[in-house]
């Protein structure tokens, strides 16, 4: 009996010991529990204390302010203990209040929301713009929504200067702009109507699309009589010209560059020393370098501007064909067959510190029905097609020869849609002239 006494005892002493060591265990770890969150909630008021934004938690019922932080009582120019005592209502302006309140309550029912349509006022009264973004966040077991909010007035100010600077650029790119489409009305008063050329060659066509306004590339066409004939015959001849021509660059400068060069071709229409398409560029060669470089001080760049051109003078009488070019060639198409007539490989072009080339005439017996086509670059050099490529002169040799068959103005629409469904919606590169003729 008594050792059962002294087992039981010492059960119970076994028993007790655990209880309070586990007793002890579990109040070890609420306080190591409690030390955390202690030091996660110092953290975290820490964090609010040093925020930029101004922080408020407000009381969903009322409005009241349960909770800002120093930056929030900065910017409203209130000690935080005086901001403690104030509603949401207090400060914004009186006339939004039935705005706030509906604030509050979409922000309740959506749980956020950042809006920068209702200001703060501070201590002095002063309208604040803010931009807040508040979000449901219960404190203390009450309902509330915290507000962040950050004083815009900096970045309106900002983004007014911006408005108005860009007010000013459209006003400037306006004045430009007119200016660039005036100057498109002088450049066309300088070209010919492109309908006219019928008058030389009835079945014809002129595809002129300019990447800009105004355009590097134009064309030229005259009927000329020879004064001394061609290969230097005595018999004066009436020749039909025509000529494509891309000058140097495109809007603007490519512009002036296209009237100087338009100008000189006329000049050489009437010139009694310009008798063939090659003297006629030899002539345009040498006066352009006067023209640019003619008031060039000794601290100035020459000037080196010029332009690729293919001229035709055609006899109307024997057909038979004159050709020059400066980098650009001609293609004719007879019976469904291509021939090329290549130019010479050197510009027009106003440098002084190259040696003078002459151009070199090419002739070529034409026959009824024979199509010519006289063109720049901005046709093959434009990007586009599934793979946005380059259109290449190959493939434009092989569309020529498909339609020759067809009338001029059948060929333009055929051309001008094939470059549109070329290009698609990629942005056009260059300056596009195509000038077709069929001989009759």
């Amino acid at each position: 009996m008594f050792y059962v006494v002294i087992v039981i005892l010492v059960s119970f002493l076994l028993i007790t010991l655990v209880i309070a060591g586990g007793v002890s265990l579990k109040q070890k770890t609420i306080t190591t529990a409690l030390t955390h969150l202690e030091k996660d909630k110092n953290n975290y008021e820490s964090i609010i204390e040093q925020a930029n934004d101004a922080l408020f938690v407000v009381d969903i019922s009322n409005g009241a302010i349960l909770q800002c932080n120093p930056s929030a009582a900065d910017l409203l120019g209130y000690i935080k203990a005086d901001l403690l005592k104030k509603t949401l209502f207090n400060i914004q302006p009186p006339e939004f209040l039935n705005e706030s309140s509906l604030r509050v309550a979409d922000v309740w029912e959506k749980k956020g929301l950042i809006f920068t349509d209702i200001p703060f006022v501070n201590a002095l009264g002063e309208v604040l713009p803010v931009e807040c973004s508040a979000k449901v966040a219960p404190f203390a077991g009450r309902p509330a929504i915290v507000i962040y909010a950050r004083d815009i007035r900096e970045r309106l100010k900002l983004e007014r200067e911006v408005r108005e600077q860009n007010k000013i650029i459209e006003e400037k790119n306006k004045d430009i702009t007119d200016s660039i489409t005036y100057a498109k009305r002088i450049q066309g008063s300088v070209l010919l109507h492109q309908e006219s050329i019928k008058d030389l060659f009835n079945d014809s066509f002129i595809f002129f699309l300019p990447r800009d306004i105004v355009s590097g590339d134009f064309y030229w066409f005259d009927k000329v009589i020879a004064t001394r004939g061609i290969k230097n015959e005595k018999k004066p001849v009436e020749l039909l010209c025509v000529a494509a021509a891309d000058c140097t660059g495109h809007g603007v400068p490519g512009a002036f560059m296209s009237i100087i060069g338009n100008n000189l071709l006329t000049q050489t229409s009437s010139h009694p020393k310009v008798n063939s398409p090659a003297e006629a560029l030899d002539f345009i060669n040498k006066e352009l370098k006067k023209i640019l470089n003619n008031n060039i001080s000794e601290n100035d760049t020459f000037l080196r501007d010029g332009m690729d051109i293919a001229l035709i003078a055609i006899e109307k009488e024997s057909k038979r064909l004159h050709f020059a070019g400066a980098n650009n060639a001609i293609f004719i198409v007879r019976q469904n067959e291509l021939i090329e007539l290549k130019p010479d490989k050197f510009p027009i072009t106003a440098a002084l510190d190259q040696e003078p080339n002459h151009f070199t005439d090419k002739t070529f017996e034409l026959q009824t029905n024979d199509c010519l086509y006289l063109f720049t670059d901005g046709y093959a050099d434009q990007f586009g097609g599934d793979r946005g490529k380059k259109f290449m002169y190959k493939r434009m040799k092989e569309l020529f020869v498909e339609i020759a068959n067809q009338t001029m103005a059948q060929q333009k629409a055929v051309i001008e849609n094939t470059f549109h469904q070329w290009k698609g919606k990629t942005e056009q590169i260059d300056d596009v002239l195509v000038i077709g003729l069929k001989i009759d």
